[in-house]
């Protein structure tokens, strides 16, 4: 099975068909639609307690971002459950924001 966030070339390596090489085409793929962007095939890796599922995008404009998905279990106790959910959002963001820089101050206008 190919890599799907990767597959070890470099990443704006294209095709002659107009596909990067990490582009699953087939239904994944939404690049030939308007507004429609280039999509790699689900990569799932299951984790103790659920699965994380990333997913590569690439639009029209050649800007790359990706969606992480989490699935995990619940506690059963409704007020555990929704201050798991808070907490694991949070912490989610503390380290985007650390490790895509996003946490650092903008240079004012």
């Amino acid at each position: 099975m190919r890599r799907a966030l990767t597959d070890g070339r470099p990443a704006r390596r294209e095709h002659s068909d107009g596909h990067p090489d990490w582009c699953a085409r087939t239904h994944h793929c939404t690049a030939e639609l308007p507004g429609g962007e280039h999509a790699s095939v689900p990569e799932v890796w299951q984790i103790e307690g659920g699965r994380m599922v990333g997913t590569r995008y690439r639009d029209r404009a050649g800007r790359d971002h990706m969606e992480l998905r989490i699935v995990l279990g619940l506690p059963d106790d409704e007020q555990t459950a929704q201050a798991a959910c808070r907490h694991l959002m949070a912490t989610s963001l503390m380290v985007m924001r650390r490790v895509f820089g996003l946490d650092k101050p903008r240079p004012a206008p």
